[in-house]
């Protein structure tokens, strides 16, 4: 099972992959059956649109970024601090 969040203030609808559509008002979550997931959805995740859970796996998100990445933005902002002037 697949879990989708609308994390936008106003209401979406989607494609799934088999018949039918998904309808999600402001800051709702439903949960869809893996085969269900459509490209549609998928490129909205990468867009921060929505967040995809994947509940078989004990609920960790699958459209995170690495924590690798979240490092590396967090040093490059400290040097761009550190390189201003006073």
């Amino acid at each position: 099972m697949i879990e989708i969040r609308n994390l936008q203030f106003q209401p979406l609808t989607f494609q799934l992959g088999t018949e039918g559509s998904l309808h999600l008002g402001p800051r709702q979550k439903k949960s869809i059956a893996r085969k269900d997931l459509s490209a549609e959805i998928q490129t909205a995740a990468k867009r921060g649109l929505v967040r995809i859970t994947d509940l078989s796996t004990g609920g960790a998100p699958t459209q995170d970024e690495p924590a690798a990445s979240k490092e590396a933005a967090s040093e490059e902002t400290k040097a761009a601090q550190t390189k201003r002037r006073k």
